[in-house]
């Protein structure tokens, strides 16, 4: 590797790790403006949306990441094996929050690794890790137009699971 990538990579690693212990101490947001509670109705209604139920309906040989390494805040590697993203869109597909508070929260993209779109055009999902207790480092981030992106590493990488 070059001198400019691997300075570019440490600089995205830092703002990453920074962000998420940031995030945790500040309640959990990954969206910099001041958080308004809505209705438990509304947060209901917004996660059922038809469009959002039509853009889940695909079948793809990506639902199972195969092999990952999750690692927990403290570096050591907290599961090894396949994860199934399914159970994770049959929830949002149903309108089911996760308990974390980012759950179904506007994805405010502020690493720049997916396409650069207008505030509020991304939402983020919990996966849940096995033998994590709290939310984890997974997330399932899905955008308005139906493409849904997986990281593993709280943000630092995404592979597309739809375009």
């Amino acid at each position: 590797m070059n001198k400019r990538l691997l300075t570019r990579f440490a600089v995205i690693a830092v703002v990453a790790i920074l962000g998420y212990f940031q995030k945790d101490k500040i309640g959990g947001s990954t969206d910099p403006s001041p958080q308004v509670s809505k209705p438990v109705a509304t947060q209901q209604a917004e996660a059922k949306t038809p469009a959002l139920k039509a853009d889940l309906n695909f079948d793809s040989p990506k639902l199972v990441m195969k092999n990952m390494q999750i690692r927990d805040v403290d570096g050591s590697i907290a599961y090894r094996g396949d994860v199934d993203l399914e159970p994770t869109l049959d929830r949002i597909r149903a309108g089911k929050r996760d308990s974390h508070s980012n759950d179904g929260s506007v994805f405010g993209n502020r690493e720049r690794l997916l396409p650069q779109k207008e505030r509020g055009y991304y939402r983020e999902y919990v996966v849940r890790t096995p033998g994590i207790r709290h939310a984890g480092p997974q997330r399932i981030i899905m955008g308005k137009n139906g493409e849904v992106y997986y990281t593993h590493d709280h943000y630092q990488s995404f592979t597309q699971v739809k375009p």
